[in-house]
């Protein structure tokens, strides 16, 4: 039997397993998602020209390419009664060029188990989502787009679709249960949740189980004023291997709240969040060798006229050098590859050598040897590549690259950070307009690879809009015009001296042509250039040393066109051009591609 065959076997025996049991169960349903994806691309640029020698500069990137998928989820959903229900995914994914069938591949995608016991407490078991505040388990977005052009938001989404980015949520794999009270007197309600899950499996010869787990207590005392305290624990059991390297514990307790007063057309609010962290690693047969514990606190004022949906605010963090919530802070994409990077080490305090090419040698984005090397990837890379998504949460921080987010690299829980936040939002999706923007002003608590103490500076903006033009001309056919920005400047004085800028824009176009068939463009630049020092972190969380990002100077652009054919709300077809253009200094790094993408996705 081939693997097809096979493959369609289990389907069958699936699909009928659900229906026999839908004899006896209340309720069988099925859900879904179907996509058939391509990509043709052609490389080009300086990159590839012949140096001395005539060897190539990049030797093992292809000239052109043509890759896709086709990927068929399938979820099952057993309900018996009201308070169990049993759902899986099952996944079928043929890679494009596996013809009939083969090279096609059979996982489980999804396995979950949830119900409620005594009409009170919900669980999860299996594979769950979980999420509580930006200071203790939250999957923040590396990058600021919320008015991406649909061109770019489409190709995101099937990456975070991939890596199972849903919001901010963490995709783990353990148990979830929650609960709430009612009362009648004093509060309105009291909920109650906890999880525990294991966030890495054991390698018994050297790897522990490292587990994660915590909950949050919320009372709601009334629609004016609500205060929450949340919990998160991280922690290796050495019990599990035999030979442990390195044990790791990390306690993460906050408490927030929020007070609100209003009018049929204002409100004002008051909303903040302080806590502590403590972690320790500890490596064999020493006690405690590395400890650190630390605070922060977040606090924001704001004001709201209804009508409008009009809303202005101001807010001040201050968060420890040593704070540490790895649930929090831990990167959604490689900057570098999971090891690490390799560089040459430069001494804390001590000034970085010269890198004439902005970017450090061990990278992920950069690969030198002999005269040889792999393109860089870029915007376009970060914003398609499946494979550079990162699902696990890391002890350490990981390693950036500065030009995509220097400011706030770990999120809101970004350490060694202190400053005010200000801005403003109006509008909505549904009316004429949406628009927001915010501005930060921030600086570094604590001086960091510099021997004069001086700290780092920062200023940074971000915002956009989106414009419903077929409101305003009174079309009946969809016209939407969107556009969003961020800048950043880091700056420092003294023997090491930064002066860093960064910005990112991002506009786009939907037209309706005829109806549910719309005309979509994009264009997307970025610009970095001037030198910085990025720390990196050894296996303890330390500084081990810093990478050098000095007459830093590139430019990158993506021009996207095409078409969308929208057969319902959750099912298209979308075929677009895309021109990405790259140059860097020195400029024999310069490269282009051009791409041919193809996407049919049907959600059921």
């Amino acid at each position: 039997m081939n693997k097809l065959n096979k493959t369609l076997l289990v389907i069958f025996t699936v699909v009928l397993a659900g229906g026999i049991f839908s004899a006896n169960a209340q309720i069988v349903y099925f859900n879904g998602l179907g996509r058939a994806l391509v990509t043709s691309e052609n490389l080009n640029g300086h990159m590839l020209r012949d140096t001395t020698g005539g060897q190539k500069k990049d030797t093992t990137s292809k000239r052109k390419s043509t890759d896709g998928y086709t990927v068929f989820d399938l979820g099952v959903n057993a309900q018996p009664n009201e308070t169990l229900r049993a759902s899986a995914i099952l996944r079928v994914k043929n890679a494009f060029g596996g013809f009939y069938g083969d090279g096609a591949s059979l996982v489980f995608r999804q396995i979950r188990l949830d119900g409620i016991i005594a009409k009170k407490v919900k669980y999860e078991l299996g594979d769950i989502d979980l999420e509580l505040t930006p200071y203790t388990l939250f999957n923040f977005n590396e990058m600021y787009h919320d008015y991406e052009s649909d061109a770019f938001a489409m190709r995101r989404s099937v990456v975070a679709y991939e890596n199972f980015n849903f919001g901010n949520k963490w995709r783990m794999q353990g148990a979830h249960a929650q609960s709430s009270f009612k009362f009648n007197k004093i509060i309105e309600k009291i909920s109650v949740r906890g999880f525990s899950t294991r966030t890495k499996k054991s390698n018994y010869l050297s790897s522990p189980d490292r587990l994660l787990f915590g909950g949050r207590i919320e009372v709601l005392q009334s629609k004016f004023f609500q205060v929450g305290a949340n919990l998160v624990r991280m922690v290796d059991l050495p019990q599990t291997a035999i030979d442990t390297l390195v044990n790791f514990k990390n306690n993460v307790a906050t408490f927030d709240g929020k007070f609100t007063y209003g009018t049929d057309k204002l409100e004002f609010g008051l909303l903040g969040e302080f806590g502590f962290s403590k972690n320790s690693f500890r490596t064999k047969g020493i006690k405690d060798t590395v400890d650190g514990k630390d605070f922060f606190y977040d606090a924001t004022v704001y004001a709201k006229y209804k009508p409008l949906n009009i809303k202005v605010f101001g807010s001040y963090r201050e968060v420890g050098y040593f704070f540490s919530s790895p649930s929090a802070q831990t990167r959604r994409i490689y900057d570098y590859n999971a090891t690490g990077p390799v560089s040459s080490p430069i001494p804390v305090g001590a000034h970085a050598a010269n890198v004439s090419t902005g970017l450090p040698a061990g990278s992920l984005f950069t690969s030198v040897s002999n005269n040889s090397a792999t393109r860089t990837p870029v915007m376009l890379d970060r914003m398609s590549d499946e494979t550079a998504r990162n699902t696990s949460i890391q002890t350490s921080l990981m390693n950036y690259l500065p030009q995509y987010n220097n400011i706030t690299p770990y999120g809101q829980a970004t350490p060694n950070r202190k400053g005010m936040s200000f801005g403003m939002s109006g509008g909505d999706v549904d009316r004429l307009i949406k628009a927001d923007v915010t501005m930060d002003m921030l600086s570094e608590i604590v001086s960091e690879g510099t021997p004069d103490g001086k700290t780092r500076k920062f200023m940074g903006a971000r915002g956009g809009a989106m414009l419903n033009l077929h409101k305003l001309l009174r079309f009946e056919k969809a016209i939407t015009l969107s556009g969003g920005m961020r800048y950043e400047k880091t700056t420092r004085d003294g023997v090491n001296n930064i002066n860093f800028t960064s910005s990112i824009i991002d506009v786009g176009l939907t037209v309706e042509v005829i109806k549910q068939l719309d005309l979509i463009g994009g264009y997307k630049g970025m610009m970095a250039k001037g030198n910085e020092f990025i720390a990196y972190r050894n296996q303890f969380n330390v500084i081990g040393g810093f990478n050098s990002f000095s007459g830093m100077n590139q430019t990158q652009s993506l021009l996207s066109g095409g078409i969308r054919y929208r057969f319902s709300k959750n099912t298209y077809f979308t075929a677009q051009g895309i021109s990405s253009t790259n140059k860097f200094s020195p400029s024999d790094s310069n490269y282009g591609i051009n791409q041919l993408f193809l996407n049919y996705t049907m959600i059921f």
